[in-house]
């Protein structure tokens, strides 16, 4: 074997070194955006910062969301960046002092614009690059452990740390273009029936008016249902698909139902049964999937009730659909724990509570669902279409992140990248489409 190198000499002071040569991709998508400019003209934030417009600030946050920023503590790592001040413009970037008092003096009034600002960009992608004739709302909740004492932060239902304080986040997406609708903060315990409705109504009044009430279905989990979301749903002509607590009356129909087996293989098969849940002002259809459990039954995130050798998820719907079919409908909704839920943890580390406010905490969230848009949107517009599925993680270990060095000869903007870069040809096709989407201002 070779000896290799015996000894390195190091040096400092080398400029326009970056480990993120690939960024230009995203700074291209915003620049076309307008974003920048786009912030100015519809908001009007009450922060004010001696080196920063609130306009800088926001796009800041997306840039260090999509860079793959985890804290605000680690902030201080892109300062000494040889490239990203270069894009922005700016004569230093937002340290953590900066990005930390700008959401923390967020108010109520700054949060409406900012929602009301991305309303706006939902409805741009709505209709562009292709229009939406139909749509289908998933409502899904989540666990936010939290590790301090953070205000609202509640012991509560918390599988994953028995005991310990959390936030509830609840959460509406669009299924086919995978967008948010609506997502708020929410203190530890489960959610309060009282708010389920106003939460349902807001993230149906995102979904463009183009698109018919009779074209528009709903699938929720086990914590929105209840009768004031089955009359509310219902009463306005949404199709909808919950799934239902089993309380003992229901669980004592499973077992004398007549079971359709649908799949062999899998040994799947469904019922149904018309039930009025004490409380509510009719009767309902509820369709019941059933399994066979293996001879040693493994854990299942499925399960709801086991009863002998199978175990059964219960739904009640309003869809005029064979029973497998609501099933089949309703399944699909599991990808909303992979696109929306999953990734806003893992790959936009929603889970990285950065204050100890609530109000801020809730605006942070609330900026990065607008980071989350904004990055699905940039994977319809300028990925390839067999990439637009890769998630942010995906994106940035094989585009985003790689070593580069920017320079200016002859005033000439050069960003240098190694020898036999991988994706050279995706790199350069993602910025070229880029360079053609459209302006939020046109």
């Amino acid at each position: 074997m070779g000896k290799g190198i015996q000894k390195i000499h190091f040096t400092f002071g080398e400029k326009g070194l970056t480990f993120l040569a690939g960024f230009p991709v995203i700074h291209q998508f915003a620049k076309s955006l307008q974003l920048k400019y786009f912030f100015q003209r519809y908001l009007n934030l009450s922060h004010r910062n001696t080196y920063f417009y609130w306009s800088d600030l926001l796009l800041s946050h997306f840039y260090y969301t999509i860079a793959g920023i985890e804290r605000l503590d680690h902030l201080t790592s892109m300062k000494n960046n040889g490239l990203i001040p270069e894009l922005t413009g700016l004569p230093k970037l937002p340290g953590t002092r900066a990005m930390r008092d700008f959401i923390l003096n967020m108010t109520q009034k700054d949060l409406t614009q900012i929602e009301r600002a991305h309303d706006i960009i939902r409805q741009k992608i709505f209709q562009y690059p292709h229009t939406l004739t139909s749509a289908t709302l998933d409502f899904d909740s989540s666990i936010l452990t939290v590790y301090g004492n953070q205000e609202l932060a509640e012991v509560g239902y918390n599988p994953f740390k028995h005991g310990r304080k959390s936030y509830h986040p609840v959460f509406g997406f669009e299924s086919h273009i995978r967008i948010s609708l609506n997502g708020e903060l929410r203190p530890g315990k489960k959610t309060n029936k009282k708010e389920v409705i106003p939460f349902i109504e807001t993230a149906l009044q995102k979904i463009p008016s183009t698109i018919a009430i009779s074209r528009t279905r709903a699938r929720a989990d086990a914590g929105f249902y209840c009768w004031p979301t089955v009359k509310f749903l219902d009463g306005n002509g949404y199709g909808f698909v919950i799934v239902a607590q089993v309380t003992n009356p229901i669980k004592m129909q499973l077992t004398g139902l007549k079971y359709h087996i649908f799949n062999h293989q899998l040994k799947l098969a469904v019922a149904e049964f018309r039930y009025q849940p004490h409380g509510w002002k009719k009767e309902y259809r509820f369709v019941v999937m059933r399994y066979q459990l293996p001879p040693k039954p493994e854990i299942s995130q499925r399960t709801l009730l086991k009863i002998e050798r199978y175990e059964y998820h219960v739904f009640v719907t309003n869809l005029d659909l064979e029973p497998e079919h609501v099933w089949y409908f309703y399944s699909d909704r599991a990808a909303v724990e992979t696109y929306g839920i999953k990734e806003l943890k893992l790959d936009f580390f929603m889970s990285k509570i950065p204050t100890r406010k609530f109000l801020a905490n809730q605006v942070h969230l609330k900026l990065l669902l607008l980071d989350y848009d904004l990055f699905r949107w940039f994977q319809m517009l300028c990925l390839p279409e067999h990439f637009q599925s890769k998630t942010l993680k995906w994106i940035r270990r094989n585009i985003l992140v790689a070593p580069g060095k920017f320079t200016t000869p002859g005033h000439k903007n050069i960003l240098k990248f190694q020898k036999n870069h991988p994706n050279e040809k995706l790199l350069k096709q993602i910025y070229r489409n880029a360079q053609k989407v459209r302006s939020l201002l046109k």
